[in-house]
């Protein structure tokens, strides 16, 4: 018996194991901002082989904080920033 998994279950695990779907659920973002946020280069989320996004833990955590400070009107470049100085990197 094959240790692969097909289908759902197979974008449920892993370390980058969440769809678009998921992600979206899980965040309360709408994919428009999700993708508007890999354009501007806050997140690289990894591709199936049909090209699907498929967002680690990371990714979900980014998405969220991304989102508050666009929520208090901080663009992107100014959220990649934020974000870079929290996680102790100089631009």
């Amino acid at each position: 018996m094959s240790s692969e998994k097909t289908g759902e279950q197979e974008k449920t695990r892993g370390p980058n194991n969440f769809t678009m779907a998921i992600a979206v659920k899980l965040t309360g973002v709408d994919p428009y901002r999700i993708r508007k946020y890999e354009e501007g280069g806050l997140l690289t989320p990894e591709r199936t082989e049909g090209h699907q996004r498929l967002f680690s833990e990371k990714d979900i955590e980014i998405i969220k904080q991304a989102a508050k400070l666009e929520d208090e009107g901080i663009n992107v470049e100014g959220i990649k920033a934020i974000l870079a100085m929290r996680r102790g990197e100089r631009k």
